[in-house]
């Protein structure tokens, strides 16, 4: 896992080359993480901890984001 900017993690939604799962609730999120193989790659941090992180799927090769400081981004970092 890497340290980037949350610029560059935002950069991947906006390319069209990760899924932006930043808005998923508690239980949708739940069930995102039990369905997936995910490694995690890369990590933002600000002055208050991580401030979002991509992740790659294992078994598809799929990217997903999370691009803001939320209970997604704690439940998957």
């Amino acid at each position: 896992m890497r340290k980037t900017t949350k610029k560059d993690i935002k950069s991947y939604v906006t390319s069209g080359l990760a899924s932006d799962i930043t808005t998923y609730n508690f239980d949708d999120m739940k069930n995102f993480l039990h369905s997936h193989d995910l490694d995690k790659i890369a990590y933002s941090t600000g002055t208050y901890g991580i401030n979002a992180g991509l992740m790659q799927d294992r078994q598809t090769g799929e990217f997903f984001a999370i691009t803001a400081r939320n209970s997604a981004l704690s439940m998957a970092f």
